[in-house]
């Protein structure tokens, strides 16, 4: 009989040569086999999570398939029952009616608390239960098939130990690569979107949440300011602040400042502020709320150590939106500079053409600007350009892009508008700027009203080359200072001689 169960272990041992990527993978091919040794009906893995004393159906194999199941299941381990099982390594079922055996799994697990990472200890005792059954009340184990599970269980304990070593290994080289991914991101300045989009991409790719939150508040003010979310498949998607405002009580965040605790942690939710030199940015949530799987106690010190990195990033990505703000705007009037709105132009005349889109240009000075300069002052010139790029600037639409395109010349790009509507926009800036009151200190109590004038092409009917669209503006405008100024007029009605 020894040789024989020398031989079985031996084919055991040789089935689980393969190299398995986790416990899970080794489980669905071992207790199968197992249960063919055994003439078994069906074989239950369970992990015993001791110090809660819940025992948790992990894997259940029957007629050569496996099922991963999650039921836990209260046991006291103060028990005869459980005492013995300890104390012999298996026991009998003493309570179901058809024959079962119970027998210990141990191992030894590289995963630990925050303790013992921090006193070096990688490695701590971890159990399961494995349970053999044979529906049929007249075949109960023989004492020679206990003693061979036995043995099999110990071949089983040690490919466990040794399958949970190498996850562990790999799960360490996967975070490594994952930080070294975000360590590329924390060096890149690029757009604040983009960098919250790549920051939960990586995160997501290596660590596996069931979600990856990040709600980011202004600095100033410590209020929402956007938030953003990535599931499994890595998809990013902007969340609604009402939604993630709600959210936020939830997380024990402080409702006044939305400042979170340092680490908030349970077995499936990891909450970790952005900080950065005491300045509050946002927080970040990981969950696994959909699989319950708990976060690993390595993955919570891997973002709680790069969290500062990821606040970093962040700050980075804003600094360089304002620089790329302070590049691209004039400082005096608030408007796109000249080279910002070649640029966004070319790419609205392409998209014009593809789409086959309508688009229209205006160009505009203020009237007798230099009158004022030398008259009044360049002071009050300068208040009259910052008053009239002000009514521009609050009377068009998020589409619209005015620029100052050197002096008191102004123009304006309208996406997907026709002439009639460029004309009727013309019309109301000339009279929401003709309201405008300059300050007295400037004027030296003189009241002084202003006018412009403006000039209209559109695309693609005077033309469909950049270049030609400004100078196409250009002549209206001209036409209109020839003609009295204060007035609007589109190139096209210049062209056919419908212009009065």
């Amino acid at each position: 009989m020894h040789n024989k169960r020398s031989l079985l272990l031996y084919n055991f041992y040789q089935g689980l040569s393969d190299r398995f990527a986790n416990m899970d993978r080794l489980l669905r091919h071992a207790l199968p086999v197992l249960a063919e040794y055994l003439s078994a009906d069906r074989v239950l893995f369970f992990d015993w999570k001791e110090e809660k004393s819940i025992i948790s159906l992990r894997t259940m194999c029957q007629k050569g398939k496996c099922y991963d199941l999650q039921e836990d299941i209260f046991v006291d381990r103060y028990s005869p029952e459980v005492i013995k099982l300890l104390q012999d390594g298996y026991m009998m079922s003493p309570s179901l009616d058809y024959p079962a055996v119970y027998v210990l799994v141990q191992w030894r697990s590289p995963q630990g608390s925050f303790e013992a990472l921090a006193s070096g200890q990688r490695a701590r005792s971890a159990y399961g239960v494995i349970r053999v059954e044979r529906f049929k009340e007249n075949k109960p184990f023989t004492q020679n098939e206990i003693e061979s599970l036995i043995a099999l269980c110990r071949e089983l304990s040690s490919k466990i130990n040794m399958t949970e070593i190498d996850h562990y290994n790999t799960s360490q080289l996967q975070r490594a690569q994952a930080l070294n991914d975000l360590a590329k991101v924390f060096a890149t300045s690029i757009r604040l979107s983009d960098s919250l989009i790549e920051i939960l991409k990586s995160i997501q790719k290596s660590f596996y949440f069931d979600r990856t939150s990040l709600y980011l508040v202004d600095p100033k003010t410590n209020q929402l300011q956007e938030a953003y979310s990535a599931d499994l498949s890595g998809e990013v998607k902007q969340i609604d602040i009402n939604e993630a405002l709600s959210k936020n009580f939830t997380l024990n965040c402080d409702g006044t400042t939305n400042i979170c605790p340092a680490v908030r942690s349970s077995d499936i939710i990891l909450t970790l502020p952005l900080t950065l030199q005491g300045k509050n940015l946002g927080w970040m949530v990981f969950d696994n709320m959909l699989s319950r799987m708990p976060i690993a106690t390595e993955d919570i010190m891997s973002l709680k150590q790069f969290s500062a990195q990821i606040a970093l990033a962040i700050d980075n990505a804003r600094l360089f939106e304002k620089v790329q703000e302070l590049s691209n705007y004039d400082e005096l009037t608030k408007l796109a500079l000249r080279r910002f709105f070649n640029e966004n132009l070319a790419q609205e005349i392409y998209r014009s053409k593809r789409f086959n889109l309508t688009l229209s240009l205006i160009i505009m000075d203020i009237d007798y600007f230099k009158t004022i300069n030398d008259t009044y002052g360049h002071l009050l010139g300068d208040e009259a350009l910052k008053a009239v790029s002000g009514v521009i600037s609050g009377s068009l639409r998020q589409t619209d892009l005015p620029c100052r395109y050197g002096g008191d010349e102004i123009v304006i790009m309208l996406p997907r508008t026709t002439g009639e509507e460029a004309k009727n926009i013309a019309k109301r800036l000339s009279e929401k700027v003709a309201s405008i009151e300059l300050n007295p200190k400037y004027t030296g109590g003189a009241d002084i009203k202003l006018s412009i004038s403006q000039g209209i092409s559109v695309f693609p009917y005077d033309t469909d080359d950049q270049n030609d669209l400004i100078k196409r503006a250009d002549e209206a405008l001209y036409y209109v200072k020839q003609h009295g100024r204060g007035f609007w007029a589109l190139y096209g009605d210049i062209k056919e001689g419908k212009m009065k």
